[in-house]
């Protein structure tokens, strides 16, 4: 099976400085793909000439990319396949149809995961986590958001809020117990209680 491409789109295929290894790829994908072996040379043709130009518009950068998305096809392609191969099963044949879809979750999953790496490889992965900051003190509380990201980097400045540092809790001191009048002395004559609550009459043992 002979696929044309144009003068410099190799690298397009396999993400390599050396057309060897682009062209390898190229070739193990096309074998791995359901379908082409057994085809005619025109249909094998059409399909190769298909999933090359796809894999070109995936632009693989570096030959890490090129195999990741040359795997990220075949799954893709086998998913498929299981999926026809299930719903080409009659009604009766129920274990076998439960079988080809079972493989097509696997492949699914696959390509999920291939797709992930793919992701963390260009650094898409890559995520700002945002913390809450938060500082109280007596008259108000001040939330912020505070960026953190990944690599250790400093925190960014909370915007439009005051310094923290500023409002930070004092702890308030007691003032000093002020004067309080003398309890009478206890003693058998009627007195008034401070709280008035009442006048009790106080009497001596024996009476």
């Amino acid at each position: 099976m002979v696929i044309q491409t144009k003068p410099g789109s190799a690298k397009e295929i396999g993400g390599g400085e050396s057309d060897k290894w682009n062209f390898r790829q190229m070739r193990l994908l096309l074998s791995a793909l359901p379908g082409v072996t057994n085809a005619d040379k025109k249909a094998a043709g059409e399909i190769g000439s298909a999933v090359v130009s796809g894999l070109i518009d995936l632009k693989p950068k570096d030959p890490v990319e090129g195999m990741l998305m040359s795997q990220i096809v075949v799954a893709h392609e086998a998913a498929l396949d299981m999926y026809r191969r299930a719903w080409s099963q009659p009604p009766e044949y129920f274990e076998a149809r439960c079988r080809y879809l079972q493989l097509a979750d696997k492949a699914q999953r696959t390509l999920a995961m291939l797709t992930e790496r793919l992701d963390r490889h260009r650094g898409a992965g890559q995520q700002s986590i945002t913390v809450r900051h938060v500082t109280v003190n007596a008259d108000n509380a001040i939330v912020g958001n505070v960026e953190h990201l990944p690599g250790g980097s400093a925190p960014a400045q909370i915007k439009d809020q005051p310094d923290a540092t500023a409002h930070a809790l004092r702890p308030e001191m007691w003032s000093k117990d002020p004067e309080r009048n003398a309890l009478p002395i206890t003693g058998d004559a009627e007195r008034t209680l401070p709280d008035a609550r009442g006048t009790i009459a106080r009497r001596s043992e024996g009476q």
